[in-house]
């Protein structure tokens, strides 16, 4: 199984799943000094996910292929989702290797975070959705360009759209649908959790899937200031 992203909160949480659960790993980064994690059944590979030798290399002999790559907000044109996305595709395509599941995020669907009354409603359409689709445009169109090219792909693929992060100490219960859900957070715990469950499964196989967990509420701000503004570099990975 191949980690890009796996120096970030869910590519990171994403490996330590995998490995707990007995599979063989290799996680990609940019930066393969800062993962800090050994294990026998682990290889750390330094790569780049927009550069093809990079991604054929990483892929070689796995049987699935997990994308959790991300960037911070930024107005400037956003192209990492759409760049890796198309080298992810085209080396699993080469290589043969068919189970790919990508993070995107719900905010790319104008309906992905449906409110549960109507207080939440207003905050929702007239406070939290302009601040985030406007901080995020650049992001949420390249997200949108990914899963274009993943769709059009003919691997066995899963889109996992979650909506905001943060961070718990492990994982906790969660809920999935094929359609956009009142909560608006997922712990990087969970969508990791979530992710390997799909990779070895096949009950979503080219589908979009929406994400929450069931406990755990942190500040709305403060997960807009940590995991879309706050200087991170340029992307985990």
């Amino acid at each position: 199984m191949t980690v890009f992203g796996a120096n970030g909160g869910t590519g990171a949480a994403a490996v330590e799943h995998a490995l707990a659960a007995g599979h063989a790993v290799t996680a990609v980064t940019r930066h393969p000094e800062q993962l800090g994690r050994t294990h026998e059944r682990l290889t750390v590979r330094r790569g780049d996910a927009t550069v093809p030798a990079d991604v054929r290399a990483a892929i070689d002999g796995a049987d699935a292929v997990l994308s959790a790559l991300g960037v911070p907000y930024s107005r400037a044109p956003i192209t990492l989702y759409s760049r890796s996305g198309r080298c992810i595709v085209d080396a699993m395509s080469e290589a043969g290797v068919r189970r790919l599941v990508v993070v995107s995020s719900s905010a790319v669907d104008p309906d992905g975070f449906p409110a549960a009354g109507p207080v939440d409603r207003l905050i929702g359409r007239y406070v939290i959705g302009p601040i985030v689709h406007r901080l995020g445009r650049t992001m949420y169109e390249d997200m949108l360009r990914m899963e274009g090219i993943i769709r059009a792909s003919g691997l066995d693929w899963t889109i996992v759209r979650p909506p905001a992060l943060f961070d718990r100490e492990a994982a906790g219960p969660t809920e999935v649908s094929l359609q956009p859900m009142t909560g608006r957070f997922v712990s990087r715990q969970d969508l990791a959790a979530i992710m390997l469950e799909e990779a070895v499964g096949a009950e979503h196989i080219a589908r979009t899937l929406y994400v929450r967990s069931i406990g755990g509420r942190p500040s709305i701000a403060r997960t807009i200031w940590e995991d879309g503004i706050r200087t991170r570099g340029s992307r985990s990975g």
